[in-house]
C-alpha cells in the first residue's frame, strides 16, 4: 500500500474582534522559532544607596529569536545629570545586599574570544536634566529561560574593556 506524503498544515483560528472574525495562523511546532514573549516589570526591587531612594524604573524586555531590553528610570537626584551609569542583566535575583544579583548574564554560546559587550547585555544611562534617563540594547542572541534575573544601575559607566561599572546603586528583579 503506498501512503502520500505528510504535508503540513496550517491550521487557522478563528477570533472574535469587536464582532469581526480575524483569522490568526498557529505555527506548526516543528517549523515554529521561539514564541516572541513580553515582560513589563516596574521597580527597582532593591535601593543599595540611599541617594538614589526616589529613583523608579521600568524594564521592557520583548524576546524572540533576539533579546530586545529596554529600561527607563525617573527621579534621579538632580546631581545626577549628566552623568553616565553603567547597567547591566545579571544573572542572580535581587536581594538585601548589592551582591546577590550575582554577576553579569553572559552569553554561554558566544565566541571565546568576543569583546566582553557582545556576550553581556549592557544598558549604560545617560541622566538628562530632568533626572530621567533610558536606554536600549537589541542582543542579537535570546537569553535561556531562568538564566537571567535581574537588571543592575551601577555607579559608574561601563569599562568597555572589563565590563565593570562600580558598586550597584539599584537592582530590579526580571523574569528573564
Amino acid at each position: 500500500m503506498h501512503l502520500p506524503a505528510r504535508v503540513p498544515v496550517r491550521a487557522a483560528v478563528t477570533l472574535a474582534a469587536a464582532g469581526a472574525a480575524v483569522l490568526a495562523p498557529l505555527p506548526i511546532p516543528a517549523l515554529a522559532g521561539p514564541q516572541p514573549r513580553l515582560i513589563i516589570i516596574d521597580g527597582p526591587t532593591n535601593v543599595h544607596d540611599a541617594a538614589y531612594s526616589g529613583v523608579r524604573t521600568r524594564v521592557i524586555v520583548r524576546e524572540g529569536r533576539r533579546t530586545d531590553v529596554r529600561l527607563t528610570a525617573t527621579g534621579f537626584p538632580a546631581a545626577a545629570a549628566g552623568k553616565t551609569f553603567g547597567a547591566h542583566v545579571h544573572r542572580d535575583r535581587c536581594g538585601a545586599e548589592p551582591a546577590a544579583s550575582g554577576p553579569h548574564y553572559r552569553n554561554p554560546h558566544a565566541r571565546r574570544h568576543a569583546p566582553v559587550r557582545e556576550k553581556e547585555i549592557w544598558l549604560d544611562l545617560k541622566v538628562k536634566p530632568d533626572g530621567t534617563a533610558e536606554s536600549r540594547t537589541l542582543a542579537r542572541w535570546r537569553i535561556a529561560r531562568g538564566a537571567a534575573h535581574s537588571v543592575v544601575i551601577h555607579a559608574h559607566p561601563t569599562d568597555p574593556k572589563t565590563g565593570d561599572a562600580g558598586p550597584r546603586l539599584l537592582c530590579t528583579t526580571v523574569p528573564f
